[in-house]
């Protein structure tokens, strides 16, 4: 009889203690953050709507709170990683269009989760357009090919359909050896 007390009570205290520990976490969240936890819980689930890159503290908020929302989030962050490596390997700006609009393209108007990928999608195509390699790019694959064979590389498609990468030599360039 004693024994079923004993479990009970270790059970009880357990249980106190995850509360406590929850409390405790919640308080020190608001102190570091300065707003409440609704405030927060909106600006997070606002932030992961929109589609921009939620930090890991507001992803372990989101786990703990709505773990069905985090679930969401979590895949659209790592689809929206796969396409920010598809367009920093993009050799024009007409490809990475090409990249971005086939990924919206290739997402199920039936997907549960279309609203939060296409905004992720959306968030990683702005940023792209924004940075110095975008600028970089050459506005046509046209103009892409004709700086690879001017330049270092030039792309070539093989007879079976494969692309084929060339590295040019420098007609003028020294070779040098360093002991």
């Amino acid at each position: 009889m004693e024994i079923h007390k004993t479990d009970e009570h270790r059970e009880t205290m357990i249980a106190i203690g995850q509360q406590l520990m929850e409390y405790v976490h919640s308080m020190r969240e608001e102190g570091l953050r300065g707003e409440t936890k609704e405030d927060y819980a909106k600006r997070v689930y606002a932030k992961a709507q929109s589609g921009k890159k939620l930090t890991p503290d507001e992803m372990n908020f989101l786990a703990r709170t709505n773990p069905a929302l985090y679930q969401k989030v979590l895949r659209a962050q790592m689809m929206r990683k796969a396409l920010e490596k598809q367009l920093q390997s993009c050799t024009s700006k007409q490809e990475a269009e090409q990249v971005f609009s086939a990924a919206i393209s290739s997402i199920s108007e039936n997907d549960p989760d279309r609203d939060i990928i296409i905004a992720a999608y959306n968030q990683a195509y702005k940023e792209f357009k924004e940075s110095e390699k975008y600028a970089q790019l050459p506005e046509t694959e046209e103009e892409a090919r004709r700086e690879g064979k001017n330049g270092r590389m030039e792309i070539r498609v093989n007879d079976n359909g494969y692309q084929e990468v060339y590295l040019q030599e420098e007609e003028n360039a020294a070779f040098s050896m360093e002991a």
